[in-house]
């Protein structure tokens, strides 16, 4: 006989579908996830459920069905980034700007974030629910592994990802959570707090069409230089139209928190800091009215990766922080996401 579908405590389903995209939803009595398996593991809700705000962004875009996205124009740019909806996704082997690595040819952010993966459960109780996502990739030989976990009690989310070297010789690859954060949790006048001691660098070419809003000299977080002279705190989260940013982080412990611009909501992200030392800090407040935001945008990205600059593989390479694995074996990395309210607030 079959047990009655729990609808107390921990639950998980991985038979659904959001717009025509498989998906998996797990829940407990205060967050509520949900997983675009069918679409690179997106995360695309992280739902605080007593105060009904979710986390994760949401771009003008929106999350399109899955048979409008299939129709649109491939690109090397537009294979993410016109299917971008926010949320957050894994990146593997290839971060950044389109590129190559001898002979393999990525688009932007790679291969991982554009392909279905499959799902299974592994634990499924009130008190934790854990699946397990995994994939194949096709342009270098990486199994991946990346199991999704809550607990009854808190409002915690724990990503735990693995990659095996399915290939016959050495590999390097870059690997990032692609955490990104916007309304209605962020905006003007929200927090960021960073372990102290981290320093940063800037991105060494300026991406975005209005240019950077620092000078592009390193320096030790929070205290930056504007491209006009001027004293920045990066700690606060400036206003609408503010220009864009890119800079490269190495936090001195792998935790950062970010608020609400009430201080009333907390999120706190710890990762395993020796995996993933560097923190992409990326920024797009309204300024660009270029491809691919058309100043419609107020998105903030704190993204714990393996390697830097976000440039791509070789670049990686090059710069001596893309971590090589042996044939037949792994690498992991775990990020856990935390939602707390303050209290007296």
């Amino acid at each position: 006989m079959e047990k009655w579908d729990r609808n107390w405590g921990c639950r998980v389903d991985i038979d659904g579908t959001t717009r025509g995209w498989e998906s998996a939803v797990l829940q407990n009595a205060k967050i509520r996830v949900t997983i675009l398996v069918g679409k690179g593991c997106d995360v695309v809700e992280v739902l605080y459920k007593p105060l009904d705000i979710d986390i994760t962004p949401r771009t003008g875009r929106g999350l399109r069905r899955r048979d409008e996205a299939i129709a649109a124009p491939w690109s090397d740019m537009g294979s993410f980034l016109d299917q971008y909806e926010g949320g957050w996704q894994e990146i593997l082997p290839h971060g950044g700007q389109p590129g190559e690595y001898k002979g393999a040819a990525f688009a932007q952010h790679g291969e991982s974030a554009r392909l279905p993966w499959k799902v299974s459960v592994i634990t499924d109780t009130a008190d934790r629910v854990e699946i397990l996502c995994t994939s194949r990739l096709s342009i270098m030989p990486f199994y991946i592994e990346k199991r999704f976990s809550i607990s009854a009690t808190e409002a915690t989310l724990v990503m735990e990802t693995t990659v095996k070297n399915e290939g016959a010789v050495e590999l390097p690859l870059m690997a990032g959570h692609h955490l990104a954060y916007g309304a209605p949790f962020i905006g003007p006048g929200s927090k960021i707090e960073m372990p102290q001691g981290t320093t940063y660098e800037a991105h060494s070419a300026t991406v975005f069409e209005t240019g950077r809003r620092s000078n592009g000299q390193s320096g030790t977080w929070p205290s930056m230089t504007s491209d006009s002279g001027t004293d920045i705190d990066m700690r606060e989260l400036p206003p609408q139209g503010t220009k864009s940013d890119l800079h490269y982080l190495k936090p001195s412990e792998g935790w950062y928190t970010i608020s609400s611009p009430d201080n009333s909501l907390i999120t706190r992200v710890t990762w395993d800091h020796v995996a993933q030392p560097y923190l992409w800090f990326w920024q797009e407040f309204g300024a660009g009215k270029t491809y691919p935001w058309w100043g419609m945008e107020y998105l903030l990205g704190l993204e714990p990766w393996t390697s830097a600059p976000g440039s791509g593989l070789s670049d990686a390479v090059a710069a001596g922080t893309a971590p090589y694995i042996q044939p037949g074996n792994s690498i992991s990395n775990a990020v856990s996401v935390h939602i707390e309210e303050k209290e007296n607030k």
